[in-house]
């Protein structure tokens, strides 16, 4: 069994592929690991490009999953279909270093904690970047009474017990928010690494490609945490 289990959901990424895997087999040189490559109802040749690495790429586990219902759901496929105790998850559009993945893994290895979530801190982001992240943790304060800083920074690394956790989490990008705070309400301790989180090489964003979708997704997910704290969902 692996020591370490990394999901990544993957749409619509095969020009990034290719540099994703290499990145990963240099970054996880000599660990244990796995590579959960979730192909999430990708349109493009996804599918077919992981199929041709595989085999140069002995980490990587392919899951295919015909129709996309979301980022959150193609996640829990992931986490659910992986083998270690310890469990990851990051982006594939290589916005996120993949040697931040086994940093986070030392770290929580070095905690000796199994209710220890360890996750990233973004640094370097522009004004308008860091106003936003602020603004989702204060509403999320109000609204959950807890505090979740960083919601949506990767990596995310922690003992597959917390699983038990999630009854019912959502399959949207809402994903993120819901564990964390699954995971503080349970009393699970966080801890964080700084990382940082340029811009995408390839394709484009599938919640933030415009200021339409952007606000769309804030929206969504301001509605999601007043539903949370009032008990509404699961």
């Amino acid at each position: 069994m692996p020591e370490l289990s990394v999901v990544l959901p993957c749409y619509n990424e095969a020009a990034g592929i290719p540099r994703l895997l290499h990145a990963y087999a240099e970054a996880g040189g000599g660990r244990d690991f796995e590579l959960i490559l979730v192909d999430n109802g990708s349109q493009d040749a996804t599918a077919e490009v992981v199929a041709g690495l595989v085999a140069t790429h002995p980490f990587v586990r392919p899951i295919r999953i015909e129709r996309n219902r979301g980022y959150g759901d193609g996640i829990m496929h992931g986490l659910r279909a992986a083998r270690a105790d310890v469990l990851a998850w990051s982006h594939a559009d290589l916005q996120t270093d993949p040697a931040d993945v086994f940093r986070a893994h030392d770290r929580f290895l070095a905690l000796s904690d199994q209710h220890a979530l360890v996750k990233g801190r973004r640094v370097g982001r522009r004004l308008g970047e860091r106003l936003v992240s602020r603004g989702m943790q204060a509403i999320a304060l109000l609204a959950l009474r807890r505090l979740i800083r960083e919601i949506n920074a990767q990596p995310k690394v922690f003992h597959r017990s917390l699983l038990d956790h999630l009854p019912a989490p959502p399959t949207d990008f809402n994903f993120d928010l819901y564990v964390l705070y699954q995971a503080r309400r349970s009393g699970w301790s966080f801890h964080e690494i700084e990382v940082l989180f340029p811009r995408r090489p390839f394709g484009i964003s599938n919640w933030s490609a415009t200021i339409g979708s952007r606000l769309r997704a804030i929206a969504r997910s301001i509605r999601f945490m007043i539903a949370l704290g009032a008990g509404r969902h699961p």
